[in-house]
């Protein structure tokens, strides 16, 4: 006979309560909402997405949307709404009905550090209750090709040389691009012009085209024009390389471990939805993420899949507005909507 048992008493009380988690968890995944009355979910779910259709997070987010019916038993929409960073998104699903059939889907910014670079938002952080962190990863720093500096240690004395002459680009003030690029010129002690775009595409045609000089972004955003040989990548933020930039330092190798501007993505509902729905839809992103094509997908990038509880999502929202507000607070950013 094989003795399966825990032979510790530690070891038991945490065999059982693993058990006992697992249990509750695919017995609310399987089973009904018992305070609506009702199975959930009934009808197809919406989820708000903060970019516009064809950029990176919105291919991840259409990844997750094909992959919760499998868990939930019902349809999920996809549904973009760009514009202002991501807060006109979020102003929106704060409006609307906390029944569990809308989510928010974007950038952590949108209610970690918003609230404080913001003097003025149409909603609060506290319209929304986290259901899941999804992913965070590093940020790459691109280039045109014209940048006269073939490395970090490069750029960072041409741009104390000529104060002023380089541009960085983002889709948007506040917006994570340019927060990063705030950082990096307070950081690196550099002095350089904030460019920003409403269009995304349009953007990054110019940064190819030599009127933009660089860009801050997550380092799937633009890492094929790299590998084409379309735009340069200087450093990428992280305590390692990653597989698609594997000649591409660290800013801590390039000598600039004070950059660390990290991306993370996750999922909200509007505050008041019932605890049990959001449990439900969190356990069902948390097995979404740890799929092995979703996993291999986003380690190209650099990214790693999260799927976190509700708690382990607050925490690390909360931890993302003490980051940043020091940086808000560094480099004298603030802005009105």
């Amino acid at each position: 006979m094989i003795n399966w048992a825990p032979k510790t008493l530690d070891t038991t009380i945490r065999f059982l309560q693993s058990v006992s988690y697992a249990f509750v968890m695919a017995s609310t995944i399987a089973g009904s909402v018992s305070c609506l009355g009702q199975s959930y979910p009934s009808k197809p779910i919406r989820i708000v997405v903060t970019v516009a259709p064809g950029s990176g997070l919105d291919a991840r987010a259409r990844e997750i949307a094909q992959g919760l019916p499998e868990y939930l038993g019902q349809p999920v929409v996809v549904e973009n709404k760009p514009g202002g960073g991501g807060i006109i998104a979020a102003g929106a699903v704060a409006k609307s009905a906390p029944d569990g059939y809308t989510f928010l889907l974007g950038g952590v910014s949108v209610v970690s550090y918003y609230p404080v670079l913001y003097k003025k938002l149409p909603y609060s952080a506290d319209d929304f209750v986290p259901v899941s962190l999804l992913a965070t990863g590093p940020t790459t720093v691109y280039a045109n090709p014209s940048v006269p500096a073939t490395s970090l240690k490069e750029l960072i004395t041409y741009a104390k040389a000529h104060p002023g002459e380089l541009t960085f680009a983002s889709p948007g003030e506040g917006t994570f691009q340019h927060l990063a690029g705030e950082m990096f010129r307070s950081r690196a002690g550099v002095s350089m012009l904030h460019v920003p775009y409403k269009d995304y595409s349009q953007l990054v045609t110019d940064l190819q085209g030599g009127r933009i000089s660089v860009l801050f972004d997550s380092t799937g955003a633009l890492m094929a024009h790299v590998q084409a040989g379309r735009l340069k990548a200087f450093a990428v933020t992280g305590a390692h390389r990653i597989a698609g930039f594997p000649n591409v330092p660290t800013f801590a190798e390039a000598g600039l471990p004070a950059h660390d501007a990290a991306i993370s993505y996750g999922l909200l509902a509007p505050q008041g939805t019932p605890q049990a729905i959001v449990e439900t839809v969190s356990f069902a992103c948390a097995k979404v993420q740890r799929a092995p094509d979703i996993q291999e997908r986003l380690s190209r990038f650099g990214f790693t899949p999260r799927g976190t509880t509700p708690a382990e999502f607050k925490q690390f929202i909360g931890e993302e507005r003490a980051r940043w507000s020091a940086v808000i607070k560094e480099t004298g950013v603030q802005l009105d909507f």
